[in-house]
């Protein structure tokens, strides 16, 4: 008996789990379509109108993108040309689906996803791509396309009935090794070579990720054509070294003052400032002083009818 509660307990101990999966969402009728697909960008365009009554609405004054932000795009195209070397990508990367949260089933509506990178093979998607351009936070830009990946690579699966392979495609704008965080969990990712990798053989887990710099991905995209401007390349590596409060923006010039005049309106604003708070600190020393040191009358217990 005792032998046999023993291998009781073991059992149970290893089929249980302590944290299950949540229940994917039910995401409708899932289809991959071509970026230029007409229904695709009556909604992009739609979705930028709102955005720009949004910003409107709240007063919100549209401000320089960064040169990171700026020279994204021809990273994007360059580290897309290096990809299609060793796999073949194909132009049916924008995901529609419907979202269970906002009714759209119930609505009859779609909405779109645009993904880094889809390959194919026989017509079927067997890998999908999440690029990330990071300098100083590699780890978090990791973590958020781990998790972006397993969503569209859950979409797929909905879609098809198969679940393709993902990875992570790091595009380095800083200095030396960049950090991944830790390999472990659900949305780790591990440090691959693109070179020694094939399709079928990519990890379920941890997440593959290949990582290129960004001088890799901007020599590409000029070798295939796009222009790309040495200045801005360079702005966005000091921008990627030393993060974006470092960088000085083109066109801002800070108005140029006396030193006499700048410390004399500085002692002006101080003197102010002392005399509000002596003010305050006065009026709140005289009510305290007078509520506590008052005089008070000593009520007898019993009430004013109470006869001694």
């Amino acid at each position: 008996m005792r032998g046999g509660g023993k291998k009781a307990r073991k059992v149970v101990s290893l089929n249980s789990h302590p944290h299950p999966h949540p229940t994917p969402p039910d995401y409708g009728k899932v289809d991959l379509v071509p970026y230029n697909d007409s229904e695709y960008l009556r909604w992009s365009e739609g979705f930028a109108f709102r955005r720009r009554r949004e910003r409107q609405r709240e007063g919100k004054v549209r401000i320089e993108p960064a040169a990171l932000s700026v020279i994204s795009f021809a990273a994007e195209f360059g580290v897309r040309s290096i990809l299609s070397r060793h796999f073949h990508l194909g132009e049916r990367r924008i995901l529609r689906y419907q979202d269970p949260e906002h009714g759209d089933q119930l609505r009859g509506r779609h909405r779109f996803r645009e993904l880094d990178a889809v390959a194919f093979s026989g017509g079927k998607a067997t890998a999908v791509f999440e690029f990330k351009l990071s300098g100083l936070g590699s780890a978090s830009a990791v973590s958020r396309a781990a998790k972006q990946l397993r969503s569209a690579a859950e979409m797929i699966r909905q879609g098809y009935g198969h679940t393709p392979k993902v990875a992570v495609v790091l595009i380095h704008a800083g200095e030396g090794h960049p950090d991944l965080g830790k390999p472990g969990g659900r949305y780790g990712v591990r440090p691959v070579p693109l070179e020694k990798v094939r399709l079928d053989h990519l990890p379920d887990q941890p997440i593959p990720c290949f990582v290129f710099s960004m001088k890799e991905a901007i020599d590409e995209a000029r070798r295939i054509g796009h222009q790309v401007d040495h200045e801005l390349e360079r702005r966005a590596a000091r921008e990627g070294k030393h993060g974006l409060q470092s960088t000085k923006p083109r066109g801002l010039r800070l108005p140029k003052l006396p030193v006499g005049e700048l410390l004399a309106a500085m002692s002006w604003m101080t003197r102010g400032l002392v005399k509000a708070v002596a003010h305050v600190t006065r009026k709140v020393t005289r009510r305290r002083t007078s509520s506590h040191h008052g005089p008070h009358r000593r009520r007898h217990r019993g009430g004013r009818g109470r006869r001694r």
